[in-house]
């Protein structure tokens, strides 16, 4: 198994991470440590540490602090062989437990192969109040304590698995420690692990928290060990990752010249696995659809650009007539659809539709879509 550990300053919690990880792995692993252009002096001090261990099979030095390098690195050291591998960002303590080894445990889960992200049960009792963070840091502003403290959190509220339940789903597995199916991730594309879990249940994958694997999120702390962190380079960073901001680069890239940007988004439906195209009159599409169990109005996903909405969209509708009834804001159509915004209702491209013979709809609303996707993982770039 690889595990890819990835640095970034802050070397109070990179040696408790690596000592952690020494301490609990107890299966055949080979770990590649990537650091992303630290500039901290004392990073490479705790590096050289562990590589007298024995514990580090390659250490890679990035020469500047970018997603798309830290990608191409890991796609670089992936081959067919690795069904699994696995990923760690050097904030995280794994914490000891009774299951023998968390590498043994984890893949053991994901030997359903539905099960394409798996992350782990974090210790609560790191969060920081805000009371707390005020008189740890009284020069920062109330936004800056709820965003250093990650306040708004799902982690935060305390959700607890109920008992004897071995992997459980209240939220998306955080990307900090993460045991990830190379073939699904690769079709998904890198991405956010919000992003990345929302794409992966579209193409038929689950995701899950391991709630035996355990682990303390050190930047919880950072208000305490490190008041000065930059959250605004960081969230840039994690903004970076999100599928938007990589169609936006894709777009700087000079796609949109080539013709790869299209703001047609190619809509139809899918029926038991089979196409269907409409009758189209203008923004009215008409289907027949025949008897199916499994009906989907699907069209490329891409985003609202130059905006503050980071979703993946699909279309806007401001109808959709199901056998003869309007249903366009029913509360039961669920997987696939936004909720209502005024008059119109969003698609995120792949939208589940009940049994039905007739489908009618008015498109209002398209966005920028690549007609030939990049997908981050197989995208090699030095």
């Amino acid at each position: 198994m690889k595990i890819f550990i990835l640095s970034r300053n802050r070397p109070i919690f990179l040696w408790a991470c690596l000592d952690s990880l020494y301490r609990h792995t107890r299966t055949p692993c080979r770990f590649i440590l990537i650091d992303s252009a630290s500039d901290d002096p004392l990073i490479r001090p705790v590096i050289e540490g562990f590589e007298r261990r024995g514990m580090l099979a390659e250490i890679v030095w990035l020469k500047r602090n970018d997603a798309t390098m830290v990608r191409a690195a890991i796609v670089e050291r992936l081959d067919e062989t690795d069904e699994l591998f696995a990923f760690i960002e050097s904030d995280v303590v794994l914490l000891p437990g009774s299951i023998g080894c968390w590498v043994a445990r984890m893949a053991e889960l994901m030997a359903d192969p539905k099960l394409a992200m798996l992350g782990s049960l974090i210790d609560p009792d790191d969060f920081v109040s805000l009371d707390q963070a005020r008189i740890a840091a009284p020069h920062l502003t109330e936004y800056e304590l709820r965003d250093i403290t990650h306040h708004e959190d799902p982690e935060a509220r305390r959700h607890r698995p109920d008992p004897g339940q071995a992997v459980f789903s209240p939220h998306n597995p955080a990307g900090r420690l993460l045991m990830i199916r190379t073939e699904a991730v690769r079709r998904a594309g890198g991405a956010t692990d919000s992003d990345l879990h929302d794409r992966l249940f579209e193409l038929g994958y689950t995701t899950g928290i391991s709630t035996e694997v355990r682990h303390r999120h050190l930047s919880l702390l950072n208000v305490y060990d490190y008041p000065a962190y930059d959250m605004n380079a960081r969230n840039a960073y994690m903004y970076s990752l999100t599928y938007k901001a990589q169609a936006e680069q894709a777009i700087m890239a000079g796609l949109e010249q080539s013709g790869r940007i299209t703001t047609e988004p190619d809509l139809h439906v899918v029926a038991d696995g089979v196409r269907i195209d409409a009758e189209r009159l203008d923004r009215v599409y008409r289907f027949t659809v025949p008897d199916a169990a499994e009906i989907t109005l699907t069209c490329r996903r891409g985003f609202a650009l130059q905006s503050v909405d980071r979703r993946p969209l699909g279309v806007s509708l401001g109808s959709l007539i199901l056998d003869g009834v309007e249903r366009l804001f029913d509360p039961e159509l669920q997987r696939g659809w936004y909720p209502a915004e005024s008059a119109w209702r969003w698609t995120a491209g792949r939208a589940e539709l009940p049994p039905v013979r007739s489908i009618e709809l008015t498109v209002v609303g398209s966005v920028s879509y690549q007609t030939d996707p990049i997908e981050p993982m197989t995208d090699r770039q030095p």
